[in-house]
């Protein structure tokens, strides 16, 4: 019984720390630069705990110009020559907007991504906006507690 206790303690207690760890809470997300991402899907898993894109960027990318639904990211909007030709995982906040996806997305479709660069190794990607291959543009509006104006130490 004593084992059964401790184990379920040792479970819990350790859960709150493991939450942070996988959430990011700890973590900044640089939002003075929005990364232009644009290529082809090579696989996606729309669902908890996060929706999460593999792109492999296009080769020469360029840079968009009117783009719908971006006012927020386009006077930050760059595009990083280390992207170019490379796979890329982009991972989505958890709402609804992104969860509800899976339908619209296939590996082979040709789609764009901006996204947010983690201040912190392994300095992950969290997409704030998509446009699909039909066009449609989804984004996440508004600010979270993560962000941060550029990755200077703290």
């Amino acid at each position: 019984m004593r084992r059964r206790a401790f184990l379920g303690w040792a479970v819990t207690s350790a859960w709150p720390g493991i939450a942070l760890a996988h959430h990011g809470f700890g973590g900044r997300y640089d939002i003075s630069q929005a990364i232009w991402l644009a290529g082809q899907v090579e696989s996606a898993r729309i669902g908890m705990p996060h929706p999460v894109l593999r792109l492999r960027v296009a080769a020469a990318p360029q840079r968009p110009t009117a783009l719908k639904l971006a006012a927020e990211f386009e006077p930050r909007l760059v595009l990083r020559p280390q992207d170019a030709g490379q796979l890329r995982e982009i991972e989505f906040p958890p709402v609804a907007r992104f969860l509800e996806l899976g339908p619209e997305i296939k590996p082979g479709d040709a789609l764009a991504v901006i996204a947010w660069r983690n201040c912190s190794p392994p300095h992950q990607l969290r997409g704030q906006w998509v446009q699909l291959a039909s066009g449609r543009v989804v984004v996440r509006e508004g600010r979270m507690q993560t962000e941060v104006q550029g990755c200077e130490a703290r």
